[in-house]
């Protein structure tokens, strides 16, 4: 069965001033490409600033707050919502692309694959229009 604890873990859902403040940021990460680095990345995910994509599952809470979140209907559509929000970015910051380049250690660089497919990397997947499109009507 389906558990969820709205509200309970956090006061609130990210606002609209939130995400707009996160989608403004032209910078998509940064040394020391970890979750304390200050970009978009980051902010996006949840690990610095406003938590957006990280506070939604915590509102939610019940299985969204776990490792079994997929579990829950809801998650989908809010993995529908970050995967939009991203393609926003790409389209306000066309010159900010996907760091780090190349050369990092312990880091999936633009052109080295990721486990555990090891068949596809972060450019291959970096133009959603390849495999979805959004409705802007």
């Amino acid at each position: 069965y389906l558990r969820r604890s709205l509200g309970s873990g956090t006061r609130e859902l990210p606002t609209r001033a939130e995400v707009d403040s996160v989608l403004g940021m032209a910078t998509y990460d940064m040394a020391p490409w970890n979750s304390s680095s200050d970009g978009f990345r980051n902010h996006l995910e949840g690990w610095r600033g406003v938590n957006l994509h990280n506070r939604v599952h915590v509102w939610v809470g019940g299985q969204m707050a776990t490792g079994v979140s997929p579990n829950d209907p809801v998650f989908w559509l809010h993995h529908a919502y970050i995967d939009k929000l991203w393609a926003d970015w790409q389209r306000r910051h066309p010159a900010s692309g996907y760091l780090p380049l190349s050369g990092t250690p312990d880091v999936v660089d633009l052109d080295e694959t990721m486990k555990p497919w090891n068949d596809v990397k972060p450019a291959d997947l970096l133009d959603h229009t390849a495999f979805y499109t959004f409705d802007t009507a």
